[in-house]
């Protein structure tokens, strides 16, 4: 079990509240990588919902794709993009607070997407 509780849902919502404190500090490279942990933890919970395998990075996308199939909704694939540019600004430390700012909130947009679908309250970061 890890420090934040065990639970994909949870985890992505501790990622996603501290995503936020560390933008606020000016620690772009953590708020990039937990905005992206907290999306993945997410979809793994949404993976778990729907008996999806989600194994390794390679499946996020797949999962995302059912995820969208699903709703019917496009904005997931911007959502779904956002995601992956956090973590590869955790890499890169190409954005600025702004940029990062934006993402996060795609992912919120994500993971209260997927908490509702999964009969969670929505989060209120």
């Amino acid at each position: 079990m890890s420090e934040f509780g065990g639970d994909h849902a949870q985890i992505s919502a501790a990622f996603l509240h501290r995503s936020r404190a560390y933008l606020s500090n000016g620690d772009l490279l953590q708020a990039s990588e937990k905005g992206w942990g907290a999306a993945a933890h997410a979809v793994k919970t949404y993976a778990a919902a729907r008996t999806l395998t989600y194994i390794n990075h390679s499946d996020f996308h797949y999962i995302v794709t059912e995820l969208r199939m699903e709703t019917r909704r496009d904005q997931i694939r911007f959502w779904e993009r956002s995601a992956n540019d956090l973590h590869q600004n955790f890499y890169e430390d190409d954005f600025g607070a702004q940029q990062i700012a934006e993402c996060l909130d795609d992912v919120a947009n994500l993971v209260n997407m997927i908490r509702q679908l999964v009969g969670l309250p929505s989060l209120d970061d």
